[in-house]
């Protein structure tokens, strides 16, 4: 079984031209084993931290601030439309037309997407955000308890910060997917709109790379959906619409010394 479709050039050399939709579906694939093998190893289960805080926190604990949750669902929804037009795109004929072209909406929900993402970075630097996802020395420490964890070789489980290991991982995985997505998607788009041209073996390279980490980041999506509605994740999810986790579920998960918050460090100790 072949993974890509080959097609002559100029010279009568065969050339890679394209992902196979079979390929496609194999990279998606592979994030709903990842979930199966999850869901069969907790279902003994789900860690309890096992780590000692030296005082506990009391009221309840903002996670995620209005703008990020406009952010993260404004994401979404252009995550969709980009997925469901890049697929009308990758396999012709597969959805039915639009008023609009498929490219068309395809750039626009690049275009909103690419926006989005330059004001989110922008202010999460002003309000200093990005160091609550910066991996410390004690995350490749955590990451090892985390796994020993799971394939049941120690009953030790970690506190965390404001992020755990996994999620500084997956938003460092989402950056470079989207810049490789945005930068060969540019080359693209100056090609389909006829402002500039390139060589075949250029648009060739990047058309490759766009499909497959496309593919990519929708395998990884599905996975960060799958861990957002386990119940062990409820609290998570429901701070994306309040903004807030409860002193309940800070207290199961979390360490007031790892959280770069005013109001957790701010909190009374008992």
């Amino acid at each position: 079984m072949g993974f890509v479709r080959y097609v002559q050039d100029y010279y009568g050399d065969w050339r890679v031209a394209q992902l196979l939709p079979a390929t496609a579906i194999c990279i998606v694939l592979l994030s709903v084993l990842f979930i199966g093998v999850h869901l069969f190893r907790r279902s003994w289960g789900q860690p309890v931290a096992t780590e000692p805080v030296p005082y506990k926190i009391t009221h309840d604990v903002s996670k995620y601030e209005l703008g990020a949750r406009l952010y993260h669902w404004g994401n979404f929804l252009f995550l969709t439309g980009l997925a469901v037009s890049g697929i009308a795109l990758f396999v012709p004929g597969s959805l039915r037309p639009l008023r609009v072209s498929w490219l068309l909406a395809h750039e626009i929900f690049a275009g909103l997407f690419g926006g989005g993402l330059l004001v989110h970075i922008l202010v999460a630097t002003r309000r200093g955000e990005p160091r609550s996802m910066w991996f410390e020395r004690r995350d490749w420490k955590d990451l090892r308890t985390i796994t020993a964890n799971f394939v049941g070789r120690t009953r030790e489980y970690p506190r965390f910060g404001k992020y755990d290991p996994w999620q500084k991982l997956y938003h460092a995985v989402l950056t470079l997917l989207s810049t490789v997505m945005i930068v060969t998607g540019f080359y693209l788009f100056l090609s389909a709109e006829g402002f500039t041209t390139f060589t075949h073996e250029w648009l060739r390279w990047q058309r490759l790379s766009h499909d497959l980490v496309a593919f990519g980041f929708i395998s990884v999506t599905v996975s960060h959906i799958y861990f957002g509605l386990i119940r062990v994740n409820w609290a998570n999810l429901r701070a994306m619409f309040t903004g807030k986790v409860s002193a309940r579920y800070f207290r199961l998960r979390h360490s007031p010394l790892r959280w770069p918050i005013e109001e957790v460090k701010n909190d009374p100790k008992p």
